[in-house]
């Protein structure tokens, strides 16, 4: 990976992935393992993703904020972001650190409540 594109990458690293924010485990595109390869040639900049899901909806935003936090960065003349519609992300792409915090974090439903877990349910 070149300078330019190492610069390129940092500054997409922190875009909040929404599926995440909605855990309370709030991560970036970055920590999440989703960011497969940034490319810069002669001003394009091609940017691939992994996406977590067939069912994923977050491709135009994931599109929108790319696009927005690269064009008019010096030597970039067009943005473009494609989707690893194969599936090849696991869980496991997502860093070491940010599967810690979402494990600290994982809670259970108890009678339609979200329980943190480790957390004993009072008895009335």
């Amino acid at each position: 990976m070149t300078p330019v594109e190492s610069a390129l990458r940092e500054r997409i690293q922190e875009i909040p992935d929404p599926c995440s924010l909605a855990t309370g485990v709030p991560l970036g595109i970055g920590e999440m393992g989703l960011i497969e390869s940034v490319v810069h040639h002669e001003g394009k900049v091609t940017v691939r993703l992994h996406i977590t899901s067939p069912m994923c909806m977050m491709a135009a935003y994931f599109m929108r904020e790319i696009e927005q936090r690269l064009t008019g960065q010096e030597g970039v003349e067009s943005v473009h972001v494609e989707f690893d519609h194969d599936l090849k992300w696991t869980p496991q792409d997502i860093h070491p650190e940010a599967r810690e915090r979402l494990a600290a974090k994982r809670i259970t439903m108890l009678g339609g409540r979200m329980i943190p877990r480790g957390e004993a349910p009072t008895s009335r």
